[in-house]
């Protein structure tokens, strides 16, 4: 530490009187002004020291609460950053979950727009086998009337029901002249659909038939159904929307127990065929 420049010379003034002895009572009184004046510079030295030292305690305990607050808030931070870096993995977590979800309800949508359509296609079916119905049955009422014939739905399809013994005689499957006459005027009804396929379907009794012909009723029932095809067909029924189909007595309608039940049992049915289109559209993949 510097001495203060007063008492520097008041001691070296006391210095230089030492050697002569004796000390000059104005002398002694300046130096002791001036020893009185060190002292209070140095008192103000002291104060000053004590000043700068408190504010040097004073800026550390600042310095250390904002380091302490630095850290705290530093930590805060971190554990935030943290926080957010999991709700972040948690909120892309979600993301995929939704849009797996999406992607599902999107399939299943589809799923059931498929299914909507393919039942409005039913519909659209069902309407257009009705108003068929209702024509054909219009149409075909004073045949019906006079028992040559009969129209129903049966499973879902429309069928015109002709009974043997009004197209073959026993044991044939040539057709009579009345059965020509018939089959002329369903022809004739037929060929106005164009759009729909027609099976001939043949039936017998139980009876058993042995000839050289018509070994069995299949044979007998299958030669009765190709011939009412070939009819249909020359009266201007497409030739490509008839089938032939031959049941023999597997598929009665009554018991061949009786008579009558056999009468019903021999039989050739017209069936109109579901339109395979509408088929297709209802095979909904997933569907139940």
């Amino acid at each position: 530490m510097r001495h203060p420049p007063t008492l520097f010379r008041w001691i070296l003034l006391v210095l230089c009187l030492l050697p002569a002895g004796c000390v000059k009572k104005s002398t002694h009184e300046v130096a002791l002004a001036d020893l009185t004046r060190a002292r209070g510079e140095i008192e103000d030295l002291r104060a000053q020291i004590a000043d700068l030292e408190a504010e040097m305690a004073a800026n550390t305990r600042e310095r250390d609460a904002t380091e302490a607050a630095l850290r705290a808030e530093n930590a805060a931070l971190e554990e935030a950053r943290a926080t957010a870096a999991d709700r972040f993995e948690e909120a892309r977590d979600e993301i995929y979950r939704l849009e797996g979800v999406l992607n599902e309800r999107g399939a299943e949508y589809r799923t059931l727009q498929r299914r909507i359509e393919a039942l409005r296609a039913m519909e659209r079916e069902v309407r257009e086998r009705n108003a068929i119905y209702e024509d054909v049955i219009g149409r075909f009422r004073s045949l019906m009337d006079g028992g040559q014939l009969s129209v129903d739905i049966v499973r879902g399809r429309l069928v015109i029901l002709l009974p043997q013994d009004v197209l073959f005689a026993s044991g044939s499957a040539t057709l009579g002249s009345e059965g020509r006459t018939v089959l002329a005027e369903v022809a004739d009804v037929l060929a106005e659909f164009p759009d729909r396929r027609f099976q001939v379907e043949g039936h017998t009794d139980n009876v058993p038939i042995s000839t050289e012909r018509f070994p069995s009723n299949w044979e007998l029932s299958s030669a009765r159904a190709l011939a009412v095809v070939r009819l249909l067909a020359q009266r201007g029924v497409d030739p490509e929307n008839l089938s032939g189909a031959a049941f023999g007595e597997f598929q009665p309608v009554a018991s061949n127990d009786d008579r009558e039940g056999r009468r019903r049992n021999r039989r050739i049915e017209i069936v109109m065929l579901p339109n395979l289109d509408v088929i297709a559209e209802t095979q909904v993949p997933g569907g139940d």
